[in-house]
């Protein structure tokens, strides 16, 4: 029973870690369990025995945080429900091998426990890197995720997440020396990354700054639409009926939000340029002075009172609004179907923009057509003024893998439908006209760092369109954390909208200034935040943090090659 004590405290480190992220945020128990972990790594006698400790202690992380998964298998008919759980641990099985890999190799390379900690370290981040890119990758939940309650969290835009994830793990380092330091030494160096970390959020707090931009009025809408009914063909209307209602709601609310009353309803159709006897030859900035004297408007004002709003009073002309519907909100297609585009329009006015998911058709170079995944930008008068096609999809969600294979064994998709989804080309920039340029994102494309924005062609903010509702209590908190760590990294703005939730507009230092919460059905009206100038982990990419990894990398096997001098012979005293 001895010799599996540290098997079973892998398993439990690991799991008690997985609840420093999202929605609990504990993330002080991340830092604790790789604190232990490193500890078992430190009495493994081969790299083999290291390499499991890390399995273990990866199935217990990702078992336990990737529990929302599951929920996925009980909104369709042609798996059973356990099949989930079984996912779960496949999956967590597959992932814990970006955790074994390093603290096996770490093993294998460094004996000194010194040497063997900080080599685990270096070899962490390549790891995690690798975990994200392999078989189309899976970048959920990074160890620098668990910064995002604290101002760490704005490092990320020097070091991206992955720099973050280093400092998890040298947090945990500096717990482990500090609590078994064998010297003073260790002791106090362990003490000097913990006040180094410290010293970060400060840092990351003063690079916080907020300004009075007022931009374009953005409404979110989220129809509180489960998953039990998105496919239903009996709630069609009602499903439609629910977004049209919602979008007037919310664009009402935009008109009246912040804007004054005039009396006078021939004063409010004169421009801020029509002062008697001046001409001014600075006409208003589209984003800064107009008419509506929005400036420095707090998001969520309450709208004027009913009584000021009638009598002869005028209210000036709103300004044009961009609509986010979620992934998927529209069922027709609409680039074929112009009584449902029209139909679509009637709800916005003339000089709007409606961000909305569908389903497009893609032609591959052999003329064949194929479903895609789609963001359509819609236009008041019921053009289609731009699309993107998701291009990460989401095995046995969009697409089955190896089909061939795993079909004949009762592998389907859990998208109603027997067919695979085309990939769409990767990040682009939409040219929105009058708007600022997006980037959009469809469901967990945002989790994948670098991968979110067109680097030749900078967008002023992304849009993530996203379907939550199959993900149960856990996975929507956590897709909203992927979305934080990315707007930090870019410095731009993200607005998403989901059915159930969580829909969020998110500023540049991924800070939610809005939230609908889950379940919730409603609109989020609120002027979309300003992007912050190009951030250095956009210039430099992972260059940082790969510097970082060399550096430990480098120190920890020159201490393993670093043999102390013999210790002093005795001297012998010849007593005659």
């Amino acid at each position: 029973m001895q010799a599996y004590l540290p098997l079973l405290a892998a398993l439990a480190a690991g799991s008690a870690s997985a609840l420093a992220f999202a929605p609990l945020d504990l993330w002080p128990l991340a830092i604790a369990g790789l604190a232990v972990l490193m500890q078992l790594l430190i009495g493994a006698a081969t790299a083999r025995r290291a390499a499991l400790l890390g399995w273990l202690f990866g199935i217990g992380h990702f078992a336990v945080s990737l529990n929302w998964i599951a929920t996925a298998f009980t909104f369709q008919a042609k798996m059973p429900p356990q099949l989930g759980w079984l996912t779960v641990l496949g999956l967590s099985m597959y992932l814990s091998l970006f955790i074994a890999a390093p603290a096996g190799l770490a093993a294998r390379l460094a004996h000194k426990p010194l040497a063997r900690t900080l080599l685990f370290v270096a070899l962490w981040g390549p790891a995690e890197w690798l975990r994200g890119t392999l078989l189309t990758g899976f970048a959920w939940n990074p160890a620098g995720a668990i910064w995002l309650p604290t101002p760490v969290a704005q490092i990320a835009s020097v070091i991206g997440g992955s720099g973050l994830s280093l400092v998890t793990l040298a947090c945990a380092m500096a717990i482990l020396w500090l609590l078994r330091g064998p010297s003073p030494r260790r002791r106090l160096a362990g003490g000097g990354i913990l006040i180094g970390t410290g010293a970060l959020a400060l840092v990351g707090d003063g690079m916080i700054i907020d300004s009075d931009f007022v931009g374009t009025p953005v409404v979110v809408v989220q129809p509180g639409i489960g998953q039990d009914e998105r496919y239903d063909a009996a709630s069609a209307e009602r499903r439609m009926a629910t977004y049209l209602a919602l979008t007037r709601q919310g664009l009402t609310q935009a008109g009246l939000a912040g804007r004054p009353v005039l009396q006078n309803a021939d004063i409010a159709r004169r421009t801020l340029t029509e002062t008697d006897g001046v001409v001014s030859p600075l006409p208003p900035s589209a984003e800064k002075v107009t008419g509506e004297l929005t400036n420095k408007v707090a998001p969520g004002l309450a709208p004027p009172p009913a009584d000021q709003a009638g009598g002869g009073a005028a209210l000036l002309p709103r300004k044009p609004a961009l609509i986010v519907w979620p992934e998927g909100a529209i069922d027709e297609l609409i680039e074929f179907d112009e009584a449902a585009r029209s139909r679509v329009a009637s709800a916005i006015g003339p000089g709007d923009l409606l961000l909305t998911g569908g389903t497009g058709i893609s032609r591959a170079g052999n003329g064949n057509a194929r479903y895609a995944n789609s963001l359509f930008a819609l236009a008041g008068d019921g053009r289609i003024v731009a699309r993107y096609d998701k291009a990460h999809l989401v095995p046995l969600g969009e697409y089955v893998p190896w089909r061939g294979i795993l079909e004949p064994l009762g592998i389907a998709r859990l998208v109603p439908g027997d067919f695979d989804f085309a990939a769409g080309p990767g990040p682009r920039t939409l040219n929105l006209g009058a708007f600022t340029s997006v980037s959009p994102m469809i469901c967990y494309e945002i989790a994948f760092p670098q991968a979110v924005a067109d680097r030749g062609n900078r967008p002023g903010w992304i849009v993530n369109v996203s379907n939550d509702a199959w993900f149960g209590a856990w996975g929507p908190p956590q897709h909203l954390a992927q979305a934080r760590l990315r707007a930090i990294e870019e410095g731009l703005p993200i607005a998403r909208a989901t059915p159930t939730g969580i829909s969020a507009v998110i500023d540049g230092f991924g800070r939610v200034r809005a939230s609908l919460g889950q379940g919730e059905a409603g609109t989020i009206v609120i002027s979309l935040p300003p992007p912050q100038p190009e951030s250095l982990f956009v210039r430099l990419g992972l260059y940082p943090a790969g510097v970082l990894v060399l550096l430990i990398g480098l120190v920890a096997l020159i201490i393993e090659r670093h043999q102390p001098p013999p210790p002093p012979r005795p001297i012998r005293m010849i007593v005659a």
